[in-house]
């Protein structure tokens, strides 16, 4: 499940994914579809036949229909400071999404480096990581394989056409430059870092919640 298609360039991404079976897209604004339309590097996840949109708000979709569960829900949530961003980033949506997520499920989502986000996650969830500004979370334990991940992204096609030309010297640094995010969580190179750190150093930072609506405040 994706919350949020906006301009349809995550969506194209994980549409073009072998490995992805089904993605049902929430989506609250309509006026996206006529514009992703317009843009040829997009415009086909209208057409791919995984693609189910919907639209609506995410967080009452997710209510209105309490049988549904996914192996991944993936969030490119907007900037935590913004009006009513705490409906996805507070514990009580971490709870709601818990519900909706089969064994060995996670959530996927932009924290735009806040630590309130970062935090909320982590103490939401028994099992995470944070990449650079993402946090993925889970019910149960998981790793970043980086053989698998190496394999995908050089087997990777969009439309067609290889994400990495992996003959051109540049696009060669570049597919190094992306598996090096895979280092070792918590080195000063590392652009990982493990739930344990993260609670560690957010001892004080409080949690976000329906009620408090975390940094929309400040």
């Amino acid at each position: 499940m994706i919350v949020g298609l906006s301009s349809g360039s995550w969506a194209q991404v994980v549409a073009n994914n072998l490995q992805v079976g089904d993605i049902t897209i929430v989506e609250i604004n309509p006026g996206y579809l006529p514009l992703i339309r317009e843009r040829k590097n997009v415009e086909s996840v209208l057409r791919n036949p995984k693609v189910h949109i919907v639209i609506d708000d995410g967080r009452r979709w997710l209510v209105s229909n309490p049988d549904r569960k996914f192996d991944f829900i993936l969030m490119n949530t907007t900037f935590s400071w913004r009006a009513n961003a705490s409906n996805l980033l507070s514990r009580d949506f971490m709870n709601l999404v818990r519900t909706h997520l089969n064994n060995g499920g996670i959530l996927y989502y932009n924290t735009t480096g806040s630590e309130e986000a970062m935090a909320t996650g982590a103490r939401a969830f028994p099992y995470g990581l944070r990449i650079s500004n993402f946090l993925a979370v889970s019910e149960s334990p998981f790793t970043l394989d980086k053989k698998r991940w190496k394999a995908a992204l050089t087997n990777y096609k969009i439309d067609g056409h290889p994400v990495f030309d992996l003959s051109n010297p540049l696009q060669q640094k570049r597919f190094e430059e992306v598996l090096s995010v895979t280092g070792q969580p918590n080195s000063p190179t590392s652009l990982l870092e493990s739930r344990a750190s993260m609670l560690n150093r957010s001892a004080d930072v409080p949690t976000i919640t329906d009620n408090n609506m975390g940094a929309e405040w400040k």
